[in-house]
């Protein structure tokens, strides 16, 4: 049981390691700005879903994306061409992710409005 505990206390030490990133706060926030809207507008279980799934995915990139970019760094202060291909990748990610659960999103919410 204490390996278990020990577990979920590296999750939670890593979330709060996430949230000092602005990054990462920025898609909380957003996140939660979509999870009050869905109550407002009275999502389906399904939309429910989809939010959710979407809200999640951009935070995983997000946090992935983070611990790229922290480990080139680590691994070399010096800027060279490798390193910027593999940020620059792994921010690609983030945003095909992002226009992704955008589209998504306005799916869900834009009939809503209209």
């Amino acid at each position: 049981m204490n390996w278990l505990k020990g577990r979920f206390k590296y999750a939670f030490s890593g979330f709060r390691y996430a949230l000092m990133d602005r990054s990462i706060l920025l898609q909380f926030v957003f996140g939660l700005i979509v999870i009050i809207s869905g109550f407002l507008f009275r999502l389906t279980v399904l939309e429910w879903i989809l939010i959710l799934i979407c809200i999640c995915a951009v935070i995983f990139a997000e946090i992935v994306n983070s611990c790229i970019e922290n480990l080139v760094d680590y691994i070399s202060l010096k800027h060279t061409p490798q390193g910027k291909k593999i940020k620059d990748m792994a921010a690609a990610a983030v945003l095909l992710i992002s226009v992704m659960s955008a589209a998504i999103g306005l799916m869900i919410f834009l009939p809503k409005l209209f």
